[in-house]
This record gives C-alpha cells, sequence and structure tokens, in this order.
C-alpha cells in the first residue's frame, strides 16, 4: 500500500476549502447576528426588511462598542447625498456603462446590459449592470468585477470589505474620479482578511446583544448637514476628471478579465447597471 503524500499544490487547495468552510460558517453567523441587532434596536427599513448593510458597516467601521451602539440609536436626520454629487455619480456610471460595453465589443465579446442586481450587505455599483453606486461585470458566471464609483472624497474600507463579504469571490474595482485613482482588491486574494474581519464583527455585535460594553463619551454621530461652498469648482474639477480617468477604469477591467481568461475560457460578458448609495 502507497502512501499517499499531498505536495504544496495539494496543501493549498485543501487550506483553502477549509478557508472557504470556515468563511461560509462565520457569514452565516455574522447574519444573524445582523438580524438580531436589527431586532434590538428597531432598525427595519420601509419593507419591514432588517438594514443589514448599514448595520454590517457600522459593526465594521468603529471598534468601540458605546460609538457603534451611538451610530445605531442615534442616526442622522439625513443621509442623502446633496444632488449635486447623486448627479455626478449618475454621469460617471451611464458613461462607463457604455465604455464598457463598447470595449467588450471590440474584443469580441457580445455584452449584454441588465437591471440592477443587489446583495445582502448592500448593492455594488457596474455587470455592465449599472448600479447606484457604480457597475458589476459578470463573465460567463466565472468572474464577477464590481466596480465601486466615488465622485467625492470619501473613502472607508468598512464599505468596501462589506461588499467583498457579500462576494467575496469578486473583484472589487474602486474608481475614486476626482481624485484620479483606480484601486483593485481581489476578494480570493484577500479571504483570510475577511475572516479576520467578520470576526471581529462577530465579537462586537455579540458584546452588544448581551450587554457587555462600556459606554463611552465619545461622539460618532454629527447631525451638521454638508454644505458646497464651492459648486462651480466641485463641477469642473469633476468633469474633467471624469474625462481624464474613465479610459483607465475601462482597460482595467479589461485587463483583469484577459488574466482570468488565461486559466478558464469565457465566451461572454454580462454588463449590467446597479446602484448604491451616492458617494
Amino acid at each position: 500500500m502507497k502512501n499517499v503524500m499531498v505536495g504544496g499544490t495539494g496543501r493549498s487547495a485543501l487550506r483553502a476549502d477549509a478557508d472557504d468552510v470556515f468563511f461560509d460558517y462565520l457569514r452565516s453567523s455574522l447574519d444573524d447576528v445582523c438580524s438580531d441587532l436589527a431586532g434590538k434596536f428597531d432598525l427595519y427599513n420601509s419593507r419591514g426588511e432588517p438594514r443589514k448593510a448599514f448595520i454590517l458597516d457600522t459593526l465594521l467601521k468603529y471598534s468601540c462598542c458605546g460609538c457603534i451602539v451611538k451610530v445605531l440609536t442615534r442616526q442622522r436626520r439625513s443621509d442623502r447625498a446633496d444632488m449635486l454629487f447623486i448627479q455626478n455619480h449618475k454621469l460617471a456610471v451611464n458613461l462607463l456603462v457604455e465604455r464598457l460595453r463598447r470595449r467588450l465589443k471590440l474584443n469580441g465579446f457580445k455584452p449584454e446590459v441588465e437591471g440592477e442586481a443587489g446583495g445582502v450587505y448592500g448593492r455594488p455599483d457596474v455587470i455592465v449592470k449599472p448600479t447606484i453606486m457604480g457597475v458589476v461585470v459578470e463573465v460567463a458566471k466565472t468572474l464577477e468585477i464590481i466596480i465601486e464609483v466615488k465622485t467625492g472624497t470619501g473613502f472607508t474600507y468598512a464599505q468596501l470589505f462589506r461588499y467583498l463579504i457579500g462576494r467575496p469571490n469578486a473583484v472589487l474595482l474602486v474608481w475614486r474620479v476626482t481624485r484620479r485613482q483606480v484601486l483593485v482588491i481581489d476578494g480570493k486574494e484577500r479571504c483570510r482578511l475577511l475572516i479576520l474581519l467578520i470576526e471581529a464583527a462577530l465579537d462586537r455585535g455579540t458584546a452588544i446583544l448581551n450587554d457587555e460594553y462600556e459606554e463611552c463619551s465619545h461622539n460618532p454621530v454629527r447631525d451638521a448637514s454638508y454644505t458646497i461652498e464651492d459648486a462651480q469648482g466641485i463641477v469642473d474639477e469633476f468633469l474633467t476628471a471624469l474625462v481624464e480617468t474613465i479610459s483607465n477604469v475601462v482597460e482595467s477591467v479589461v485587463d483583469i478579465i484577459q488574466r482570468r481568461l488565461q486559466t478558464t475560457g469565457i465566451s461572454q460578458i454580462t454588463v449590467s447597471r446597479e446602484s448604491l448609495s451616492a458617494s
């Protein structure tokens, strides 16, 4: 009888499978905690559904349980972005969808534009599916690229990792228009990090559910509304940056797809529009 040896590749595969199982278990537990927190603090949307995206975002954003409770119980009267930023975002998403469709056709694909797509922990931005936050590109059900369009200066890891917790096999591309930046995070490469984040969120959420936390003197909730002081400057800078950087986003998407093509055959790309809250 021969001894079966597991080589480096085999060990890596086994480790990856174990990570996937553990990840699914943790994510299921996190889903339960978010639902329980919704019940504890009466956090439901107009359809009676738990506001899991908001709850998870808060659990990931703050390390202080006292701050988390304040955010969950003392929400700002209005989180609605100024219409100027909303329109900037819509313009960027609409142009990106069409540029992606045109570019993919030139590469021999047959892209399709679909309606909104959603997720448990929030809807992302580009399949060339349009979204409120950007676009999602699905490739033959083997590759998903989430494009988060940020038209302002705001940036939080909590929001980005919330998307990847919901879609851990996706590649997340962040387009910071006015900063002229394109950032890429591959969910598969960050599985261990996502596990650490879920564990942290679970610990905080469980402590709050069990009332095992200390009140704090911090003030994470600010009621002051944002005032636009130079609307013309914002418009000029955004429109200029949009034209200068949109091709970089499109080429980044094509590059991600081509690298995946090296390992698997892909015959069709689905382009869909999805929406998240404006930046």
